[in-house]
């Protein structure tokens, strides 16, 4: 099984649901539930891909503060704390508001500004055969190490980016070999931007649109261009975490087969059943639960080309 080191930050999360959106304003509402969990694309990641039976390490930072005492108590009971978690005075934070549909609308706080030693990073990532990295503040210093000195592919998610153009995310565009994207926030149609990315960077070779209840697209190097519609085993409760579980899944597969469609078709069951969880860090599926949905589901593929 593959070898995945992880980069991000890790919150606490403070779930409840909505009517709807936008909030209606109230002095006090009584919720009909509410959940605090531990969330954060790389935890997210890295549970996912421990459930398929990969080998993830987390690098991460943690608070000394009283949230930071949950969430190591999760990384621990989850086998993920190690040494690439480090501490810093106070953990990041976040409020997850969830409608009926499971559209979610999200508050974060990062903590503040962190310098993560990089000499963690390097330990946990040697021997690796995948880095995620987040692509955010946090996660650039440990691009062009991942890059230039360790010499490891490098996956990462745009979550909402407008187009190529941005110059936030032209690191990330330069140096992963696999990027992922939510169709939100596109000025384009997902095979413009696939199409784009590819001619544009010629390090990446995979690029893939997450489309919510629409499924997604893939294109690859060799030209091709794979739509999948999206899968439902079960009913929604909260899409927050679809895109880190899509994307975990697919690394699952495409590392231990060098299948892509394979691996996006198998992700897309992977994904469409996590949404049925209320946090983006619960839901996932094992590798053998996996099999036997796909063997119940039919997935909907088409090949093309995105030239």
């Amino acid at each position: 099984m593959a070898q995945i080191v992880t980069v991000g930050v890790t919150r606490l999360s403070m779930i409840m649901p909505v009517e709807q959106f936008p909030v209606d304003f109230s002095a006090y509402q009584q919720a009909p539930w509410m959940r605090c969990a531990v969330v954060g694309g790389a935890y997210n990641v890295a549970s996912a891909v421990l459930r398929l039976g990969d080998t993830p390490r987390l690098c991460t930072t943690v608070g000394s503060d009283d949230a930071g005492q949950v969430i190591r108590g999760t990384l621990k009971r989850a086998g993920l704390e190690g040494r690439g978690v480090v501490t810093v005075p106070e953990s990041a934070k976040t409020v997850i508001l969830v409608e009926p549909d499971g559209q979610v609308a999200r508050s974060g706080w990062t903590g503040g500004p962190v310098n993560y030693p990089m000499e963690r990073f390097i330990e946990q990532a040697l021997g690796a055969d995948l880095a995620v990295i987040a692509s955010n503040p946090f996660g650039k210093p440990f691009l062009k190490v991942a890059k230039d000195l360790l010499k490891l592919p490098i996956a990462t998610d745009l979550h909402a980016c407008r187009d190529c153009d941005g110059l936030s995310r032209q690191p990330w565009l330069e140096c992963a070999d696999v990027i992922f994207r939510s169709h939100e926030g596109l000025t384009c149609s997902p095979r413009e931007w696939v199409a784009d990315v590819l001619r544009r960077y010629p390090g990446c070779c995979i690029a893939v649109v997450g489309r919510g209840d629409q499924g997604c697209v893939m294109g690859l190097r060799d030209g091709r261009f794979v739509e999948i519609l999206a899968a439902a085993p079960r009913p929604v409760c909260s899409t927050d975490g679809a895109g880190d579980a899509l994307l975990a899944a697919f690394l699952h597969g495409w590392l231990a087969s060098g299948e892509p469609v394979e691996a996006l078709e198998s992700a897309v069951i992977f994904a469409g059943w996590k949404v049925g969880a209320s946090s983006a860090a619960d839901g996932f599926l094992s590798e053998s639960e996996l099999a036997a949905l796909r063997r119940v589901y039919a997935v909907r593929t088409r090949v093309g080309t995105w030239r």
